[in-house]
């Protein structure tokens, strides 16, 4: 079962819901009258309002949502509620839409055009007594063919014609036409208008209830509904709406335009979207469109060379015995790649001029890709070591894959194979590269450099023995809530990983395999002491379920649940994981641990392998004196790989910060003799090589390299939506009548009601019908928008009810008895209680455990006690969700960028249920009006549309935050000398020791900004001498300088301190990248 024909089923529903019955194109609500609300209350979109002489009919000016503002991503590892501080805009009056129209391009010279409009009125019985319950007449106004015009395009020569306007409907509206002559054809901008006014206010009516309802009416009266019009073209040819110059793009410009270059845009609309009908590739007719939809198309991940049976993860783990044969197979497998890349370059002279040199910048990038995995494979051919490494490594994934037969997708693989010489070799080409793995949501990027990860373990340990142990790999996230979850997902492997060195210690090592999750303390335990009060507590409320801030809820092995407090085993010195279940690999043994700790202390004591972390736990290294640990302490080799996920969120004031304390991080590192490799991953970036450039002072690589079609990269290619295969279905909705607290109401009322009025009576598949769009998830992109949509609960209910109500008038009588609309004795409705009792808010507001509790719920189906009905949520599900039985979504006004957009929107559709996502346009954004009137062009190439991110760490701005944080973290890792808190009063930037650490963090930061490189170097040889001249001072006083100190010990001098410290220090210095500086609210009298 597709779904496909369901979900159109469902799109229809909510435009004769939102627009009126004609729109419903089938599926349409009544056309009896409307009785007992107002066409204005009723209909929400496609409507035409009478001209405003004076401020009667205007409204007062919306009062800001605050969808600007982010959450998840400011509060991310704080566990604190975000507060979006709103700056002062000017009050205004919103003036509803009394035009609507679109323009486009007409090539070469003559051209006709028929214009075909069409409306509908409302009015009230011209018998109507004053007291009468109101019921208003569906009037439609003319046949479409008695109101079609027919227009020629005006005489050459002529720079501007503006046709008189053409009268319609007995001259309730009217049809303008504007022709501007261009070099090449002509512009055209086409309007359709109400041509009513709606009369002034009587000059003694002083705002009386009856004035007001007179009013009401007469703009009801005098609004035009299911607006529509059409422009068929007669004779001429549609031409591509004109753009920028090519030749004035930046270079990666040009090359979306040529990857996107058959993504044609033939329309811009003017107050609606506008869409258009292809027919053998010449455009045959334009349109307005008020609930514009797009079906974007699925992309393929397992595109690219097939991996069969000969390259199973579980075959490549057989790499020792069978060489030579997997070794043949692998380069197969790099050859088909190569032989695609020359039918692309055998494509190029067919393509026009201006796109031949941004053709050949990409294919020099395929090329260098497709070079990087032959050398892969020779590596593995040549080196045994490297052999056995990588089936190791491939043993590790095939354990820990749930699939029946382990198989990678043909990208992980190449990536495994490109990334293999410089993720070893220190000294490889490609060893300062960062490697961007950059692939749509939910194609496997962590899978992926998972695998690279057991590579690089297995590596080190086969080739390093003495010193191989310790922390070898840094994994990052932004958000709390994916980092928690990644670690789930990477214990599993880790598990798989100790499992086989404990079968092959003489050759794995010792020292156990494992993890370590080092985050906010709101979200793991910091201590040894926290993790055991967090116990006891659970086993005072008698609650067995593990509380969130212990991580796991269940083995990562075996999947058995864990209970409170059988598997946690808490102390005063100590803290472990432990499973009890007598069939797992871990619970067979008494004594036996998993080898995973989410207790910072214990993380010191004795450093995980793989340190899973957020971005923001990077700032306590400058407080820290234990986190040394995870640098090698001398016995063991730093980290040789880290890993960034989600690049494109360490952004604007996180990104500029975090590129700061890189600099500090990785200074450390190449100290200690430790050249780290880095690997990112991403779904949605522009301008990677600027943003890579000022964090890691790198060149970048992404892979897959994009084709020179925006469809197909080799390893992932778009498919073309079919009834079998649907793809995700975007849909816009502008209310102009409602402003951001009351215009969510009737489309969430219309989504809601959905599936009961469709697919309550379906003779078959009636519960998976049921279900498959049931719970309705709404996106926010502020705390105080979730609030804004709690409050619009109850006329949620009440507009279902009304729906619900209708839905049963048009049911044979027999079903329906005879009642008057609206009559009290209509039963209740299901979703009045349902709504209240079924809903959550998933925002940084709510605590971890009521959060965990809501993602769980998210998977419950209808049949289930648990299932939600709504969903309220903010940015902080914006990834790492992945509930396959969400389908449909309200986006809440159009996000910032469109990364988040398309991250946000991924949510949804990722099961067998193809997803409907509702953007939910605000009539006063200018963001939104411009997204709703493009809906079309931007939909079908999203991707096109992504905006650079901003990262500036080398703005002086920046370095007072920040720069000085960097120097501590270099000076006190850098050196074990200087690693004690009390040895900050041993700084001697005299020592050569000391001096060559700040010079390689000079030559760090020059790297990553080398137009700010004189000034970063003074700034820090300024920061130096305060140092030491602090340290001197210090010592004349007798007194000891220390890193950091108890907040009200005042004997000493300290180095840092917190931002709301009593006694002050040198430098105030971040615990959490995100919290920059104090803030404050200021207001003018």
């Amino acid at each position: 079962m597709s779904f496909s024909d369901e979900r159109e089923q469902v799109y229809r529903w909510i435009r004769s819901v939102l627009m009126g019955p004609a729109a419903g194109l089938g599926v349409a609500m009544s056309v009896k009258p409307l009785a007992g609300i107002k066409p204005l209350e009723r209909f929400q979109t496609a409507i035409l309002f009478p001209i405003v002489r004076d401020e009667s009919g205007l409204d007062p000016a919306d009062d800001d949502g605050g969808d600007d503002a982010e959450d998840g991503l400011i509060a991310a590892d704080s566990g604190k509620a975000s507060v979006a501080v709103g700056v002062a805009r000017p009050k205004r009056r919103v003036v509803p839409p009394s035009s609507v129209g679109f323009s486009f391009f007409i090539q070469g010279g003559a051209a006709e055009i028929q214009l075909i409009p069409q409306a509908v009125r409302f009015e009230l019985p011209a018998d109507r007594k004053r007291n009468d319950f109101e019921e208003w007449q569906r009037i439609t106004l003319g046949a479409a063919d008695n109101e079609a015009r027919s227009l020629k395009s005006p005489p050459a020569g002529q720079a501007q014609v503006r046709i008189d306007p053409i009268a319609l409907f007995d001259g309730r509206a009217r049809l303008d036409v504007l022709w501007r002559a261009r070099s090449d054809g002509w512009l055209v901008t086409v309007s359709l208008s109400n041509a009513q006014r709606l009369p002034p206010k009587a000059p003694n009516s002083n705002g009386s209830a009856e004035a007001r309802n007179e009013e009401l009416r007469q703009r009801n009266n005098l609004a035009l509904f299911e607006v529509a019009l059409e422009c068929v073209i007669d004779t001429g040819r549609i031409g591509p709406y004109p753009r920028a110059d090519f030749h004035l793009l930046g270079l990666e410009e040009q090359e979306l335009e040529l990857r996107y270059r058959e993504r044609i845009i033939y329309a811009i609309g003017h107050g609606a979207a506008v869409d258009w009908t292809l027919r053998e590739g010449r455009v045959v007719s334009l349109r307005t469109e008020f609930l514009p939809k797009v079906e974007v198309p699925r992309f393929d991940p397992t595109a690219g060379e097939a991996v069969g049976a000969e390259l199973g993860v579980e075959r490549l783990a057989m790499i020792e015995t069978d060489h030579d044969q997997i070794c043949t197979a692998l380069q197969r497998f790099v050859d088909g790649y190569c032989a695609w890349i020359a039918t692309q370059a055998s494509s190029i002279d067919g393509l026009a001029s201006r796109y031949r040199e941004p053709a050949g910048r990409i294919l020099a990038r395929m090329e260098d890709a497709s070079a990087r995995m032959r050398a892969g494979v020779e590596l593995l051919r040549s080196n045994p070591l490297v052999a056995r490494a990588f089936g190791l490594a491939n043993a590790a994934m095939a354990s820990q894959m749930r699939q029946a037969i382990p198989r990678w997708r043909p990208f992980q693989l190449a990536f495994l194979l490109l990334t293999l010489e410089s993720a070893i070799d220190p000294d490889a080409e490609h060893r300062d590269v960062l490697d961007l793995i950059w692939f749509p949501t939910g194609g496997g990027k962590t899978e992926a450099y998972l695998g690279l990860m057991a590579l690089v373990i297995w590596w080190r340990r086969l080739k390093y023995k003495a010193s191989g142990g310790g922390t070898t790999v840094l994994m990052r996230y932004t958000l709390r809530l994916l980092t928690k979850d990644q670690f789930r997902r990477a214990a599993r492997l880790i598990c798989a990983m100790e499992l086989m060195r404990r079968k092959q210690p003489e050759l794995l090592g010792a020292e156990p395999v494992t993890l370590g999750l080092w985050v906010g303390g709101a979200s793991s335990p910091n201590s040894f002491a926290a993790a055991k009060q967090a116990v006891d507590d659970a086993i005072a409320d008698e609650q067995t379920r593990p509380p969130s801030l212990l991580v796991l809820e269940s083995c990562p092995w075996c999947g058995t649940a864990f209970s409170v407090p059988d598997n946690f085993d808490a102390g005063a010195q100590h803290f472990h994981f432990r499973c009890t279940h007598a069939a797992c690999d871990f619970g067979r043994a008494e004594g036996v641990t998993l080898p995973c700790n989410v207790v910072d202390e214990a993380l010191y004591r004795a450093p995980p392998t793989l340190l899973l972390a957020t971005i923001d736990k990077f700032a306590r290294l400058a407080w820290e004196e234990r986190s040394s640990a995870f640098f090698g302490c001398g016995r063991n080799r730093p980290p040789e790989l880290i890993i960034q996920d989600e690049l494109h969120l360490i952004a604007g004031a996180l990104g500029s910060v975090a590129g700061l304390y890189e600099a500090g991080l990785e200074t450390v590192l190449r100290m200690r003799g430790m050249y780290p490799k880095y690997v990112a991953s991403t779904a949605t970036i522009r301008m990677a090589n600027e943003q890579v450039r000022r964090l890691y002072g790198r060149e970048t690589a992404v892979f897959p390299p994009p084709g020179l079609d925006a469809d197909d990269a080799y390893f992932a290619r778009n498919i073309a939506p079919t009834r079998e295969r649907p793809g995700r279905l975007y849909v816009g909705y502008l209310a102009p009548d409602r402003n951001r607290q009351r215009c969510l109401a009737p489309l969430a009322a219309a989504l809601l009601s959905a599936p009961e009025a469709l697919f309550g009576d379906a003779a078959s598949d009636r519960d998976a019908l049921l279900d498959a769009w049931w719970t309705l998830l709404v996106y926010h992109g502020s705390l105080k928008g979730v609030g804004v949509s709690r409050n619009a609960l109850r006329e949620i209910e009440e507009r279902i009810d009304r729906l619900q109500r209708e839905w049963r008038q048009q049911q044979p009588a027999a079903e329906a008895p005879d009642q008057q609309p609206g009559s009290p004795a209509d039963p209740e409705p299901r979703w009045r209680q349902q709504l209240a009792e079924r809903l959550t808010q998933l925002t940084s507001q709510m605590s971890a455990d009521e959060n965990a509790r809501g993602f769980e719920r998210l998977a419950k189906t209808r049949e289930d006690p648990d299932c939600l009905d709504l969903a309220l949520a903010t940015n902080m599900v914006s990834v790492g969700l992945d509930v396959p039985r969400l389908s449909v979504m309200i986006i809440n006004g159009q996000p910032l960028t469109t990364a988040e957009y398309i991250q946000a929107s991924s949510r949804v559709g990722r099961g067998e249920v193809p997803g409907i996502v509702v953007a939910n346009y605000y009539r006063d954004q200018a963001r939104s009006l411009s997204h709703y009137e493009d809906f079309r062009a931007y939909h079908e190439a999203f991707y096109r549309f992504v905006e650079p991110t901003s990262v500036t760490p080398y703005t002086y701005q920046a370095r007072l935050r920040a720069l000085h944080a960097a120097l501590v973290i270099a000076v006190r890792h850098a050196n074990d000398d200087l690693t004690a808190n009390e040895r900050a009063q041993a700084f001697d930037p005299g020592r050569p020791e000391t001096g060559k650490v700040i010079e390689e963090l000079i030559k760090r930061c020059r790297c990553a900004d080398p137009g700010r490189g004189d000034e970063t170097a003074a700034h820090i040889r300024r920061l130096v001498e305060h140092w030491a001249d602090t340290a001197r001072r210090a010592g004349e006083q007798q007194q000891r300088l220390v890193y950091a100190g108890p907040d009200r010990d005042r004997r000493d001098l300290r180095l840092l301190y917190s931002h709301d410290a009593r006694v002050p220090g040198e430098w105030v210095t971040l615990h959490n990248m995100r919290n920059v500086e104090n803030t404050a609210l200021i207001k003018i009298l």
